[in-house]
């Protein structure tokens, strides 16, 4: 992904690589985009997420279980930072 204000990926709908609604992103933890999902928060690196203006898009396979280990490592965290 470009150089950019990673501020300006929070609060986008994010799409995977069909097209298909995966979430909001609602979080950057260090170079992870969290998404926020029905049930629970996956973690994409950002190098695999494109910018396609209304909306991101996850390039490439990705491991739902990594993803879902991202996403509960990164829900631990901050629960316990309230």
């Amino acid at each position: 992904m470009k150089e950019k204000n990673f501020d300006d990926l929070l609060c986008r709908f994010v799409v995977d690589g069909s097209g298909k609604k995966i979430g909001e992103s609602v979080a950057i933890d260090d170079d992870i985009l969290i998404i926020k999902r029905e049930k629970g928060f996956i973690g994409i690196p950002i190098k695999h997420v494109e910018d396609l203006g209304d909306y991101l898009k996850v390039k490439g396979l990705i491991s739902v279980d990594k993803a879902e280990e991202l996403g509960k490592r990164w829900e631990e965290k901050y629960a316990k930072e309230r």
